[in-house]
């Protein structure tokens, strides 16, 4: 009885707020063009800098910018800067600024250049200047440091062709353009596009000497030095030609005498960033779902590199490390740190993420801030951490977290723009599954609802599926709750934040989730009176577009659904995504020839003769993680039993288009997908 009375008071509440705010703007379709993404949080003597990136709809791209926090106001102190450090009592940062060196690097010219910048304003200076490429640094000195590279033997192999001349084989790899050759898995990458033959090496740089430290076909990465600068530590996939091998290798190296030692701590693991707690040991987590064949959270453990002594310090079946709560307004990572009893995290706590502190001794979990915080970074700072976070509906901010776990804010970026705007708060709903585990959902009522008049509604499904909504601010949400649609969402079983075995759906995609995500719904239906049970849209992205095209071939409750970077069939999706071969055994345990029947009877192109739903398809000519063969497979089964269809393929994108997507392009998305369901659903 207290819960449901509990849940009327927010759904009054939210409701109250409707009707008060009614003199603010409505969230328009470009409004995350207003929105300001704030991210790489540090801090040095004291004082607070990060970077503010922004989209720019008339240049059609996204500026990034450095800044410092002086006396509670954000101050810029540079242009196009996405990533600094500390060094020599200035801020380092990569950045070329000669029109020369500009023309070099498109011509495929090897070179680094570093600026540096004093603290507070001025002008930055050339700190250095290096005659490769380099891709993450770790310093001993100025001229003497580890570094990561891009090596491609496909071009090394131009170079022998033309004995040698860079010139001669970069004019070669210009006219080969014209055709693409692959002789490896994965042949492409989302994001990154062809990568047969990439590797990632690592050298050590000694005052213009460079000794290669990894093998030419293997690939090194997350480099690490130790306190005292004696220790490397890195991660190296194994040397290969064809077929990529899953899983990595943990590396030591001993910096005097460049020798490596290989650990074999488990068979077939996944080894995630290390980080050095005192000089002889390291934190970092394992993951060993290969080895268990079963989804599952990375372990935390502890090894000590002088007595190869492993300790598991947590087995993270509940809290993983990491923030998986989605939104389309940016996010930043946050790094793991540690004190002498323990180390903190972010971590995903159902529907939002907060900053934990992990004790040695017994495992125990401890929250270091109050209320539901979603966290995006996090530093250490005076007597507590500063943290750039989400609070309810409001856009990122700055806060300082006291020793009691309180947030205050610190900056105002976001706020003001917040303010001018109708955002709608989300009611809560609650519903027990078939397991018998009790799930939370959300709506989003219209903002311009009225007492006793019914609305169509929008279940939008998250992606993943290991990811996770929450109740941070989604522009896309709001934008159509402000348009005069209810929108509803959850997370159903395979999502983050309840654990490792309630993540594990291998076997399962299309069942328990789908059962979800159908009771889901008919709890929205009982709990609100405002919804129209004949006036329901679905849509989604990646797993949210697989489920959606899984949904309209079980049942036409859904009058109009707009699926994104979907997956139609798991057959083709298995053959030609970037993780296709991967992904597709991780969640069922098979592959299309040991059991291509299991496959094909839970894709949603084997359903489409059921389809009576009229569906749009969005997809992105550069998708490589949902290729664009998924989209058009079920469009094409659409059209062929004449239900209305249609697919708006975009050029020049990826899978990242509504989050990180040219923003002309990501307006136009939002458009079509807003304009098909005000076609069908109004």
């Amino acid at each position: 009885m207290i819960k449901k009375i509990t849940i009327l008071f927010m759904f009054v509440a939210t409701l109250f707020t409707l009707a008060t705010g009614q003199d603010k703007k409505a969230v328009e379709i470009d409004f995350f063009t207003r929105v300001k993404r704030i991210s790489n949080l540090k801090v040095q003597d004291g004082n607070i800098f990060f970077t503010i990136s922004q989209a720019d709809k008339e240049k059609n791209n996204y500026s990034t910018s450095l800044y410092q926090l002086i006396d509670g106001v954000p101050a810029r102190l540079a242009k196009d800067v996405s990533n600094y450090f500390f060094r020599d009592g200035g801020i380092i940062f990569q950045a070329v600024r000669e029109d020369k060196d500009r023309d070099d690097l498109k011509k495929g010219e090897l070179l680094t250049v570093f600026q540096k910048l004093g603290y507070g304003y001025g002008e930055a200076n050339e700190w250095l200047r290096l005659p490769f490429r380099a891709g993450h640094i770790e310093w001993i000195d100025n001229d003497v440091f580890f570094y990561t590279t891009q090596y491609d033997h496909n071009f090394e192999r131009l170079l022998k062709e033309n004995k040698g001349n860079r010139k001669d084989a970069l004019k070669k790899k210009e006219d080969n353009k014209i055709y693409h050759i692959y002789d490896e898995l994965p042949f492409w990458s989302n994001g990154r596009g062809d990568v047969s033959g990439l590797r990632t090496h690592l050298y050590f740089y000694n005052k213009g000497k460079q000794t290669l430290l990894s093998d030419t076909l293997g690939s090194a990465s997350s480099p690490k030095l130790s306190p005292d600068k004696k220790t490397l530590i890195y991660t190296r996939k194994p040397a290969y030609y064809g077929k990529q091998p899953e899983g990595n290798r943990l590396i030591t190296l001993d910096v005097a005498t460049l020798k490596s030692k290989e650990w074999s701590l488990f068979d077939r693991a996944s080894y995630g960033e290390a980080i050095f707690v005192n000089n002889d040991e390291i934190v970092l987590t394992i993951n060993r779902s290969l080895e268990r064949n079963r989804i599952e959270n990375s372990g935390i453990y502890r090894l000590n590199i002088k007595t190869g002594k492993l300790t598991e310090i947590y087995d993270s079946k509940i809290y993983a490390i990491g923030n998986s709560i989605g939104t389309d307004i940016g996010g930043g990572r946050a790094e793991v740190t540690f004190d002498d009893k323990g180390i903190r995290f972010v971590t995903t706590d159902v529907d939002y993420a907060p900053l934990v502190h992990l004790a040695y001794k017994d495992a125990k979990i401890t929250p270091l801030v109050k209320g539901r915080i979603t966290v995006s970074e996090y530093q250490a700072y005076k007597d507590g951490f500063l943290a750039v976070a989400f609070v309810e509906q409001q856009g990122a901010e700055i806060y300082f977290i006291d020793k009691n776990g309180e947030a205050s804010p610190l900056t105002a970026i976001n706020k003001p723009v917040f303010d001018e705007y109708n955002i709608v708060k989300p009611v809560e709903i609650r519903f027990t599954n078939e397991s018998g585990i009790e799930l939370r959902g959300y709506v989003l009522p219209p903002a311009s609802y009225e007492k006793g008049k019914k609305y169509p509604a929008i279940l939008d499904i998250h992606g993943g599926p290991k990811t996770a909504y929450g109740t941070v601010f989604f522009h896309e949400m709001q934008y159509w709750a402000n348009r005069g649609y209810a929108v509803f969402f959850t997370n159903p079983t395979g999502s983050s934040g309840r654990g490792s075995e309630f993540s594990d759906i291998r076997g399962k995609v299309g069942a328990i989730d789908y059962r979800d995500l159908m009771a889901f719904t008919d709890a929205v239906l009982k709990q609100t009176d405002f919804i129209d049970e004949n006036r329901l849209g679905v849509t989604g992205g990646s797993y949210g577009g697989l489920m959606t095209n899984w949904i309209i071939g079980q049942t036409d409750r859904f009058k109009a659904a707009a699926s994104q970077r979907s997956i139609s069939s798991w057959l083709s999706f298995s053959n030609t995504s970037d993780i296709g071969y991967s992904f597709t055994y991780n969640y069922w345990g098979t592959d299309i020839w040991k059991n291509a029947q299991l496959l094909w009877d839970y894709s949603p192109l084997k359903y489409a003769d059921k389809v009576k739903t009229p569906t749009l398809f969005i997809h992105s000519e550069q998708d490589y993680r949902c290729w664009l063969v998924e989209g058009l497979q079920l469009y094409y089964a659409l059209q062929y039993f004449e239900i209305p269809s249609r697919i708006v393929i975009f050029d020049n994108e990826n899978h990242e288009l509504s989050r990180s997507g040219k923003p002309v392009n990501r307006i136009k998305r939002l458009s079509e997908i807003t304009e098909w369901f005000d076609k069908y659903l109004n």
